[in-house]
């Protein structure tokens, strides 16, 4: 029987962060991850803002391409190109990105354990236990476990803790294209009905496609594909689609007694974009705090592990209640009132705002401006205030 101060289930960036921090505390810290590799399978266009790689000192070998401007397509065809002057975010390759960090665990003394798929969790008075299967003969025992599995694992349910609420789904592919330059958000409920679509250039001809949606998202991507901005510069014409299921609202509790759970697990996604990378270690660095501090005391209870929450609810939950008020708002649009938008987003006085509030990671002080404008306000009446 393997037994460790703490178990993280989960190789992805929110798991090898809070894997990274437990171990350089000085706890002894096991990873166990279903794949034989860190960053295998993932669907993500891999986008993470400037301020997380200065935050936690980021490896940057594995960033593709910088996001440095960005063109909105309304559903007229209009356009307007937004440049702040500076990189926004970079995109990197997720698999050589997971890689790097789990790399850094290790090189704190975290240990890692690929090819296991904890299927069992259990918890006693003692320990935290994980089985891959029942008759499992040699299971894993920790004092804590963090889950950081990304959506879908059910074992916060196995430990009483309910799911996120709300999901949506995520279609995106890579793919051969001509004229790439910059990052391309498309907009209309012809597209993306409720929310967007984008190109991400990654390097010359190569970029990543996607969109997302409540329900029908493979139709909705093969209709983009289709979509003339697109069609006419794609030179991959079959190209293969992932598919991958995004909370858009918080699980209502990420702690219980010896387990807390982070990252897209516990729904700690930005509610504007669906972006969870950095919102994911963020909160994987505070579990990582509240362990350390349990530790120190000997206790693990849920009273104790409380903490984490309190800890990650003052970090990002107003920015997740704003940016799901500017969803559902903008779910409510049809496509004259979007042209609308994207034509005010031409003005010299909104583009002069947008530089001055808008951050790539925290979006909340330009939301609540911007809909107190009169102009963005005479655009959305009609019964959506």
């Amino acid at each position: 029987m393997s037994s460790y101060d703490v178990v993280v289930i989960g190789a992805g960036p929110a798991g090898n962060i809070c894997a990274y921090l437990t171990a350089k505390a000085g706890l002894s810290t096991l990873v166990v991850e279903e794949h034989e590799a860190a960053g295998l399978f993932v669907n993500c266009t891999g986008i993470i803002g400037v301020e997380a790689f200065d935050r936690f000192n980021l490896p940057t070998e594995p960033i593709l391409s910088s996001l440095r401007t960005v063109t909105f397509y309304a559903p007229s065809g209009h356009s307007f190109r937004y440049d702040p002057g500076r990189p926004l975010a970079h995109v990197v390759s997720r698999q050589q990105f997971d890689h790097a960090l789990a790399s850094l665990a290790e090189s704190e003394g975290a240990h890692f354990r690929y090819g296991y798929h904890a299927r069992l969790i259990r918890v006693d008075s003692e320990a935290v236990e994980l089985k891959d299967r029942e008759e499992d003969p040699e299971p894993i025992r920790a004092q804590v476990a963090v889950i950081a599995t990304g959506f879908g694992s059910n074992l916060p349910l196995q430990v009483g803790l309910q799911g996120p609420r709300e999901i949506v789904y995520g279609a995106q592919a890579e793919v051969e294209m001509e004229d790439l330059r910059d990052v391309e958000i498309y907009l209309g409920r012809q597209v993306a009905p409720e929310a967007f679509a984008w190109v991400v250039p990654l390097q010359e001809r190569i970029a990543r496609v996607g969109l997302v949606a409540s329900k029908e998202a493979p139709r909705y991507f093969q209709k983009l594909l289709q979509h003339p901005p697109i069609w006419n510069r794609l030179l991959t014409r079959q190209p293969k689609m992932l598919l991958s299921p995004v909370p858009t609202q918080p699980i209502e509790c990420s702690y219980t007694d010896r387990v807390l759970v982070v990252g897209e697990a516990a729904g700690q996604v930005k509610t504007t974009t669906q972006g969870g990378i950095y919102y994911g270690m963020l909160c994987a660095a505070l579990a990582a705090q509240t362990i350390e501090i349990a530790a120190k005391a000997g206790d693990f209870r849920a009273q104790v592990l409380r903490r984490y929450e309190q800890a990650w609810t003052r970090a990002i939950s107003q920015e997740l209640k704003t940016g799901l008020s500017l969803r559902q708002l903008f779910a409510r649009l049809s496509d004259s009132q979007i042209d609308a938008l994207v034509e005010l987003g031409t003005r010299d006085d909104i583009i002069g705002l947008v530089k001055r509030l808008a951050q790539f990671d925290w979006h909340r002080d330009l939301i609540q401006t911007s809909l107190n404008l009169p102009a963005l306000q005479e655009v959305v009446r009609g019964g959506l205030w």
